[in-house]
């Protein structure tokens, strides 16, 4: 940003600014000694060019602008890549000015200047594509998990309160939060601690709502002061190394999960209806796949291609409804069950009431052990909760607004971390479970509403149609879903497990952003098959390295990805997987630069926004020599 501001500057800026310079940092002797200050003796050099010496002359400001090492912030110094969005610094960037809450003031300053846009910006054809695609892929999985959630909490807990909390956490985001695009949800992981607090409850003799409330207490504290005391910038610690990663991770769950649905209908069912269900599972992949890339061919007019495109998996989930309708006098098929009322899922069986929503945090009669020992035992569980929702969250905010997705408005991180924690401090208190940013749905849903230029290689952003509009009409028809369950009835099983399985493929196919499958692939191709150094495509800002290299740095990540996934097999443990992603970050720091040069690690750590500076310095480096 300096170098563009200096390049418009005249004579009398560039001696003013170099005087200034000098003084502020009493470094007037080592200019004479900077190789790219101007010599002493550039009077007699009439040959140079007055351009090339400007540019001397601002490469010797910029040095001179930048303290000594030792006076840089530890963050800074410690960052792989050397590069802090100025949207993470908080405070830090903010002289003079408020120092507790000063990421989420400068969030909200930096957003409202496009308050009335981001209502305007709502009303278009690719808002409404865009919030129908993101709908079937939350509702289902949503739905799915609290069906899961249910069965293993013994029903205190179930899909009314998985939709209930979607929908109002959801509302609440997408209307107060300077970033209202990132998609909150109950996820995976959040069941799985929502099944284990069931389990804890039961052993050390306590009320599950009361801890509920208690652990959801500790984790909105935790995360809300995270949003004030702007630690959140320390996520910077986590490169793409492990963005790429994580996200594969993510994904590859619901690949897995999907199909793991599928097979063990075999063994519970007849095998007829394990079979229809399979074929209604294979064809909704195929089908949404296939409308997916429909605008890619040649038939049917442009505008055509592109709005089957935008609803690919909408069309295919309706098509897979109305086939499983055509066959059901001959074939069972399971569809999704929802609760026939809205109201609690947890009834007392003794005689039939429903509890009361708020359930509060004083311990019932019933209960063996104190308010205190509740409250020091869930401070404790909610500490792996607060290191998931930690990366989590700020994974999925940093991956849906990364510099290539063509956002215009900015990046914002501490008001949604901010109104993230008040609502796990809040709704868990009323029975419902916790809320977080989910993976792969936050980039997924920022690119369902950009336009691309498709003529180009790779797709050039031509808009996207950042608004609150989108987000919140994907909330209001989730909850549509618990004022009308008969609409999602309709779905059979077999297509709420292709829905999420296209869901995962779709957030890893090579060339959507994550260098991790492109390069994976790459292990499989032929030398003839590699990319260039001068090709335009997603893997070139490498290309130039030893493809050994690239290879090793690849075997790398995947066995880190391999770790993950053993995580999922260590039984009880498996909850710990958040610091089994946090140990990466030393990985990253203190291992990868003993086996990769700075220069290799530049290239393949580094986000687009970096590496397109770093081509921008390189390409201003050969100009001037």
């Amino acid at each position: 940003m300096i170098q563009e501001e200096l390049e418009n500057w005249n004579e009398d800026e560039v001696v003013a600014c170099e005087k200034k310079s000098q003084n502020k940092f009493r470094l007037s002797s080592i200019t004479a000694f900077n190789p790219k200050s101007p010599p002493p003796v550039a009077t007699s050099q009439k040959d140079k060019s007055t351009a090339n010496e400007k540019k001397f002359r601002m490469s010797s400001i910029i040095d001179l602008q930048q303290p000594p090492e030792s006076l840089r912030p530890w963050l800074e110094r410690n960052t792989p890549t050397g590069h802090i969005p100025e949207a993470l610094l908080g405070s830090s960037n903010n002289k003079g000015g408020c120092q507790i809450g000063g990421g989420i003031v400068a969030d909200y300053k930096r957003r409202n200047p496009y308050f009335l846009s981001d209502f305007t910006d709502g009303v278009s054809w690719k808002t409404l594509s865009a919030s129908i695609f993101m709908f079937c892929a939350v509702v289902t999985s949503t739905v799915a998990l609290g069906d899961l959630a249910s069965r293993e909490t013994d029903k205190k807990v179930g899909i009314t309160e998985y939709l209930l909390l979607q929908s109002i956490a959801g509302l609440i985001h997408a209307t107060f939060s300077a970033c209202p695009l990132p998609i909150l949800r109950p996820t995976g992981p959040i069941t799985a601690f929502m099944i284990d607090l069931n389990r804890l409850s039961l052993w050390i003799g306590a009320g599950y709502f009361t801890v509920l409330s208690w652990v959801g207490l500790w984790v909105g504290s935790f995360t809300i002061c995270v949003a004030f005391f702007d630690w959140s910038k320390y996520i910077v610690l986590c490169t793409r190394f492990l963005h790429d990663i994580y996200a594969v991770f993510v994904c590859t769950i619901y690949i897995s999960d999907g199909i793991l649905e599928v097979a063990q209908r075999f063994q519970e069912v007849p095998w007829i209806e394990a079979f229809f269900a399979s074929y209604l599972f294979m064809f909704c992949i195929f089908l949404a796949t296939v409308l997916y890339y429909a605008d890619r061919s040649t038939i049917l007019k442009q505008s055509w291609r592109q709005t089957i495109s935008d609803y690919a998996l909408p069309l295919s989930v309706v098509i897979c409804i109305f086939i499983s309708y055509s066959v059901k006098d001959n074939v069972d098929i399971a569809r999704i069950e929802m609760p026939p009322k809205f109201e609690p899922s947890d009834i007392d069986v003794t005689n039939g009431n429903v509890r009361s929503w708020y359930q509060g945090f004083t311990p019932g009669d019933d209960s063996q052990i104190g308010m205190v020992a509740i409250a020091s035992i869930s401070f404790v569980a909610a500490i792996p909760i607060v290191a998931l929702f930690y990366i989590d969250h700020l994974f999925s905010c940093i991956l849906g607004q990364k510099p290539e997705l063509g956002l215009k408005k900015g990046e914002y991180y501490h008001s949604s971390m901010l109104i993230m924690g008040i609502c796990n401090l809040i709704l868990p208190s009323f029975g419902l479970p916790f809320v977080t940013a989910s993976l792969p749905h936050s980039p997924q849903f920022t690119k369902a509403l950009t336009t691309y230029n498709k003529s180009k290689t790779p797709w050039e952003v031509v808009k996207v149609h950042e608004s609150r509009i989108a987000p919140t009409l994907v909330y209001a028809l989730c909850l549509c879903g618990l004022v009308f369950p008969s609409v999602l009835e309709m779905c059979p099983g077999g297509v709420v497990n292709g829905i999420l399985t296209f869901v995962g493929i779709a957030g890893i196919l090579p060339g959507t952003g994550n260098q991790l499958m492109d390069r994976t692939l790459l292990l499989f191709t032929a030398p003839s098959g590699f990319p260039s150094a001068t090709a335009n495509s997603a893997v070139a800002p490498y290309s130039e390295l030893p493809w050994y290299r690239i290879h090793l740095y690849t075997i790398i990540q995947l066995a880190c990805l391999a770790g993950c996934w053993g995580m999922r097999f260590a039984g009880p443990f498996s909850l710990a997987f958040p610091l089994v992603v946090v140990s990466f970050i030393p990985l990253r720091l203190c291992i990868l630069p003993k086996l990769f040069s700075q220069n290799e690690l530049s290239v393949l750590d580094a986000d687009e926004r970096h590496q397109h500076l770093q081509q921008v310095n390189n390409n201003n480096a050969k100009s001037v020599v």
